[in-house]
């Protein structure tokens, strides 16, 4: 079960918690977001860089 299903099913025990739950869905988001970041551009950008050939 992944989090966004664990999130679902505190939701449906628990509906007082839907903003607690927003939150941590919020933020583990975010830190998807910003490890696709690192892994797909900052190290592709770094490559670039030193691949580069020099004339």
């Amino acid at each position: 079960m992944n989090l966004h299903e664990q999130c679902l099913l505190r939701y449906l025990t628990h509906p007082d918690e839907l903003s607690y739950v927003t939150e941590i869905l919020k933020l583990n988001n975010k830190i998807l977001e910003q490890k696709f970041v690192v892994k797909n551009i900052l190290v592709n950008s770094s490559m670039l860089n030193y691949t580069k050939n020099i004339d």
